[in-house]
């Protein structure tokens, strides 16, 4: 059995804020006010338990660029670098997609999980979910299931979201019945926001992965590359391999069909760079959906995205914010990209 003072040794906080300053320094980065709130409450002790006796988790709300990521990345570094806590970190649809993967291995919900968050045969100390949103209503039961069993298991639990919890589930005929998770959800978590602000991507952009994509208002033709078809899962798709290292693939066998995130995680870890072609934004909202559930996967795996359009960038994101209720991330995403022909933002 595992002492008093192992246990005090797990849980007091392994980095300090100092040390997360210091990464992002490192980075070139000073913290903002709000992110040294948000810095204060990563490297708190977990020994604090409120009602119920779960792990304090930690809950960074603000909207898309005011530097959420950035925070918890150098936090994140800090750990590794200390050798504790030991953090899994995860998109949330990576982190779901992983789970349901593991339940059908293993047999089940507590083994799938076990597997998922386990690390090397030790479990984690803290799981770290991006991009915490929720819109489904199975979605909200298989993840309200999730966070209840993390936290009686003892395991801290850190998030990313452009929404504060009572703003998740947003549609009204849901909303309701997802009440019992936001409460559950603002008693585990220390809710920390950062101040509205300047979009710090498209100062912080660099000239590889994600952000040096281009948003070509064309639709070419007449590509050069190896032909064949994909199926990552239940969908087969046609593509060009070879264009720019990477791959080509038309948007209406991307979004207009009803392939899901576990796809374009494939996609993701396939590929590192990926042209779409034939984009419209005059489609239905489900195609739009799909369209920011793979902008964001691809952002997250630092995929570059290369983009042949029929429409112009701001009328994707005028349709983009008329469709979904996060399409301020999307928006966001999509705004480091270079138009054609330029060569500076």
């Amino acid at each position: 059995m595992e002492s008093l003072r192992t246990k005090r040794w797990r849980s007091r906080a392994a980095v300090t804020r100092d040390d997360v300053a210091v990464l992002a320094a490192v980075d070139g980065m000073t913290l903002t006010p709000a992110q040294e709130r948000v810095a204060a409450a990563l490297t708190a002790s977990a020994d604090a338990r409120p009602a119920g006796g779960y792990p304090v988790g930690v809950y960074v709300v603000g909207p898309p660029g005011t530097g959420k990521t950035a925070v918890v990345d150098w936090w994140v570094a800090a750990c590794g670098a200390a050798g504790r806590p030991r953090v899994l970190r995860r998109h949330l649809h990576e982190f779901f997609a992983d789970l349901h993967r593991a339940i059908g291995v293993h047999g089940g919900w507590e083994s799938g999980l076990e597997a998922v968050t386990g690390r090397s045969g030790r479990q984690v100390d803290v799981v770290c979910l991006d991009e915490f949103t929720v819109h489904d209503p199975a979605d909200g039961v298989f993840l309200d299931r999730v966070l209840r069993t993390l936290a009686a298991r003892g395991t801290r639990i850190v998030v990313t979201s452009n929404r504060l919890p009572a703003e998740l589930m947003p549609n009204p005929l849901f909303h309701a019945g997802f009440e019992p998770t936001i409460a559950a959800i603002e008693a585990m978590f220390t809710v920390v926001s950062l101040a509205d602000g300047e979009d710090m991507r498209v100062a912080a952009r660099s000239d590889s992965g994600f952000d040096s994509g281009v948003w070509h208002e064309e639709s070419r033709r007449g590509w050069n590359g190896r032909e064949r078809v994909v199926s990552p899962g239940s969908q087969r798709f046609p593509v060009v391999e070879g264009v720019d290292d990477g791959v080509r693939i038309d948007f209406a066998d991307l979004c207009d069909r009803p392939a899901n995130a576990a796809d374009y995680l494939w996609f993701a870890r396939e590929y590192a760079a990926m042209t779409v072609t034939g984009v419209r934004c005059d489609l239905g909202r489900s195609s739009l959906a799909r369209w920011a559930a793979l902008l964001d996967v691809l952002y997250d795996a630092d995929v570059r995205v290369d983009v042949h359009a029929m429409c112009t960038r701001s009328a994707m994101a005028v349709a983009l914010t008329a469709a979904l209720p996060d399409a301020a991330r999307t928006v966001s995403r999509m705004g480091v990209w270079f138009p054609a022909g330029c060569l500076a933002p």
